[in-house]
């Protein structure tokens, strides 16, 4: 049977799953985790709701002495599936994990931000949200 192809939301929400039909999911392999030491998941939420992040964020830092070696950092709550700034983790590679580092990683992850007419504050907030994350892995 031939496997389902990764598939992007868009226009067609009624097919937006990767199961084909028939197929079932019988197990999931993770691999090793890097950045299990030095990780952080923040969700920012809204006072009422419980469940949906206006913006969450999940960090990793792999650090080698006192310098980053390797750094993951994806953002929720700010597109139709979770977004990866792989630009920002190789901003960080390679530096020492400050502030001014975080806020540079964040800048870079939300350069390419084009926020709608009513949730444009996501970006402000989204780069808050980086800065206190990747602080709270590095710590």
């Amino acid at each position: 049977m031939p496997m389902a192809m990764d598939r992007l939301p868009g226009a067609t929400p009624h097919i937006e799953t990767n199961l084909l039909n028939g197929e079932l999911i019988v197990g999931i392999e993770l691999p090793e985790p890097r950045f299990a030491r030095n990780s952080w998941y923040l969700k920012v939420r809204d006072r009422q709701s419980y469940a949906f992040a206006l913006v969450s964020v999940a960090a990793g830092l792999e650090l080698k002495g006192s310098v980053i070696e390797s750094a993951g950092l994806a953002l929720g709550g700010v597109a139709p599936k979770p977004w990866r700034s792989a630009e920002a983790e190789r901003f960080l590679a390679g530096t020492v994990p400050t502030i001014e580092a975080f806020r540079n990683a964040a800048e870079i992850a939300l350069s390419g931000a084009s926020p709608f007419e009513h949730n444009g504050f996501k970006v402000d907030l989204a780069k808050h949200a980086i800065v206190r994350a990747l602080t709270l892995a590095a710590n």
